[in-house]
């Protein structure tokens, strides 16, 4: 049931999760492949994901939020330091596992730090990018990503904040 389209993601992920070996990042066991699917069989996650998380709390402690950012900030380290760009973190691609502890998931966007270089390539909102990539190139895609998390970071606890008020 895999689309043309599709292939390369799968591809991608596929290539990545075979690199990654991190308590932070979902573990892919095999990957197999048939005339007309490939398959990746990965670890099981019963904590579900951030998104179902924030849903069933409404809000986060402090110390909750602290928590769960600590560790996406090291999956997504991990993930640099092999030289990959993950380009769709979102609390959907964040898993939880029986313990409650991030991994990061989902890897189909992922693209190498040295296969783009600059930032005109980068996909994203201009409302998402750092103040800086507005007024000068930047070559680091690493620094987009950061801000992005950081600032959906930002905005999750503003508004956690003001609902409590």
């Amino acid at each position: 049931m895999l689309e043309k389209e599709q292939t390369a993601h799968v591809r991608a992920e596929r290539d990545i999760l075979s690199e990654a070996d991190c308590e932070w990042v979902v573990k892919m066991y095999y990957s197999l492949k048939d005339f007309a699917n490939l398959y990746l069989v990965m670890e099981f996650l019963p904590g579900g994901d951030m998104t179902t998380l924030l849903i069933k709390k409404d809000t986060l402690s402090e110390e909750a939020a602290q928590f769960y950012i600590a560790e996406a900030t090291l999956a997504i380290q991990f993930i640099h330091n092999l030289g990959f760009i993950h380009r769709d973190v979102k609390p959907d691609n964040l898993l939880l596992d029986a313990r409650g502890h991030v991994k990061l998931s989902d890897f189909g966007l992922c693209t190498g730090l040295k296969k783009i270089h600059r930032t005109e390539h980068y996909r994203n909102w201009p409302s998402q990018l750092p103040p800086d990539f507005v007024s000068k190139p930047v070559e680091s895609k690493r620094k987009a990503e950061t801000w992005k998390k950081n600032r959906r970071a930002y905005v999750q606890l503003w508004i956690a904040f003001y609902m409590r008020c």
